[in-house]
């Protein structure tokens, strides 16, 4: 795996006329953090940005993909020549320098999942995604993402070596095929929206390191501040560096007419999306294999039996649907949490105190979202309705499968990982603690699903509004907290007498179902 990551770089020409890198953007190898990309998955544009580290603020050129297949999604990029001086032209050197001298030696796709599913070694394995940049890094996340050969004005196609032994020869083939607008995504697996592939990982770059922690640290920095961002850039700056994320979006935000200011808002943009990626992603909701997402405020018809079109003759009139269910969903219900946390961890730097602090109000809304969806609750002003509600109940779950009018290819079962071990045997071996394959359907757990039952549950026939993440955090005023136990205490802590800051959560989130969504029976386990 590490021989693959770290594929050496021949030079072929120093003239600095035409600076082209070839390379495997992706590959269906295992990354660094367990997940895998099917590279016949991703869809692209003609043409997208080559980024240094993941710095939307900071492109150095340009990226056409070739065919994509079962091996990987060859590309081939083009890094700017800028003859004005500058900090653009500075950038660019830096970048194809730094290639030529083999400091870098791998890239990483940033991409916009569409589809995935939990894989064997605890990561997910991503079937459907966008690609929306290409960016050179240091350590790729993908060991076999790499850079194959990069040259300059002059060199013939003969004259370049070819891509290394390890890839095969239609990989090779396809480098040098013009790229299509867009490819056709072949996902037949459990799947489930995520987060984009590049989590933490303390071997790369600060940028590339952390993608949503520019919401993060700036919700550090008002803790850190009182609120008062703008007397936090000069800390920001001494903490995370002047290159930092959070550092341009300060400064972007004193500054908004500035030229290169859209860049970074947007950055932080993505960075609070994928904050809400991660939350959704995370919960059963996100797992569920083609969930019908919807926006919300506006009516929805869907349809309750399987409509499929007909050929229609010539002058003969073709035939209408409207769907017999309809349903308006709010953008106004929301999940929400107060994490109490000890003003030492929020001021201690390090990409281990800001992933406990995000982990911890991550897995709190997403927590809250599980309980939700698979609790008994009818729907009211507060709460949407839980599966539990309208899951019709079966004796047995052969009986609940045969009376089944959902679609089995896009249902799930959903278990408690208790249940889910107990459930494994010499002719179930796929599932586990962390989900996997039951019967033939994708298993999801979630603690939330009471021991010893389980659902059947078609997301297709589920309608669901997600909407943004709001962070905000205080060191003032006093609270009834919960220690734990799910009990709250009567005593109230105060945050400035016990040194600690609370931080508000919230997840804007909403759903409905359509007549027989789900049902739910007694798990056949041993005990």
């Amino acid at each position: 795996m590490t021989k693959k990551a770290f594929s050496a770089i021949t030079i072929k020409s120093v003239q600095d006329e035409r600076r082209e890198i070839e390379g495997i953007a992706s590959s269906p190898a295992l990354d660094r953090v367990k997940d895998r990309v099917d590279p016949m998955g991703l869809s692209f544009d003609k043409e997208v940005p080559l980024l240094l580290n993941h710095d939307h603020a900071s492109p150095v050129g340009t990226v056409q993909f070739g065919t994509p297949t079962r091996h990987g999604l060859p590309f081939k990029a083009v890094i700017a020549k800028v003859d004005e001086p500058g900090v653009v032209q500075d950038r660019t050197n830096e970048a194809w320098h730094s290639v030529k001298a083999g400091l870098i030696k791998g890239v990483s796709i940033g991409f916009r999942p569409e589809e995935a599913a939990p894989n064997s070694s605890g990561g997910l394995d991503y079937t459907k995604a966008s690609v929306h940049e290409l960016s050179l890094v240091a350590i790729p996340c993908n060991p076999e993402a790499f850079i194959s050969s990069f040259k300059s004005l002059g060199v013939t196609a003969s004259a370049i070596e070819p891509i290394p032994q390890h890839t095969s020869k239609a990989v090779e083939a396809s480098v040098a095929a013009p790229a299509p607008v867009e490819t056709k995504a072949v996902a037949s697996q459990p799947v489930r929206t995520a987060v984009q592939i590049n989590h933490t990982n303390k071997e790369v770059t600060d940028m590339q390191n952390t993608n949503h922690n520019i919401f993060i640290r700036r919700l550090i920095l008002r803790a850190i501040t009182g609120g008062n961002e703008a007397q936090g850039a000069p800390y920001a700056e001494a903490r995370w560096g002047a290159a930092s994320g959070i550092n341009k979006v300060l400064k972007a935000v004193q500054n908004p007419m500035g030229t290169d200011n859209a860049g970074v808002l947007a950055a932080e943009t993505l960075s609070r999306d994928q904050f809400v990626q991660t939350v959704f992603s995370t919960s059963v909701l996100g797992q569920l294999q083609g969930l019908t997402r919807v926006p919300a405020l506006a009516r929805v018809n869907v349809e309750t039996v399987p409509i499929t079109a007909s050929f229609v003759g010539e002058h003969m009139p073709v035939q209408a649907y409207q769907g017999a269910f309809g349903v308006t969903l709010t953008n106004q219900r929301k999940v929400g949490i107060i994490t109490v946390l000890s003003a030492e961890l929020i001021r201690m730097s390090g990409d281990a105190a800001e992933a406990l602090i995000e982990a911890q109000v991550r897995r709190a809304l997403s927590r809250g979202l599980d309980k939700a969806f698979l609790g008994s609750q009818a729907r009211d002003g507060v709460t949407p309705t839980g599966l539990g509600a309208v899951a019709s109940q079966a004796a047995s779950f052969a009986e609940g499968l045969e009376a089944f009018t959902g679609d089995l290819t896009t249902a799930s079962v959903l278990v408690n990982p208790l249940t889910a071990v107990r459930l494994r045997s010499a002719s179930e071996t796929q599932i586990t603690a962390k989900g996997g394959i039951y019967c033939g359907m994708p298993a999801i757990c979630s603690y939330s699903v009471p021991v010893g039952k389980l659902f059947v549950v078609d997301a297709a026939r589920v309608l669901a509004f997600v909407g943004a993440a709001e962070l905000d955090i205080t060191a003032e005023g006093t609270f009834p907290v919960d220690d734990g136990t799910g009990t709250v205490t009567a005593v109230q802590t105060g945050m400035f007498q016990s040194d600690q800051q609370a931080i508000r959560g919230l997840q804007y989130a909403d759903w409905s179902f359509v007549d027989g969504a789900a049902f739910q029976t007694t798990a056949p386990v041993s005990v």
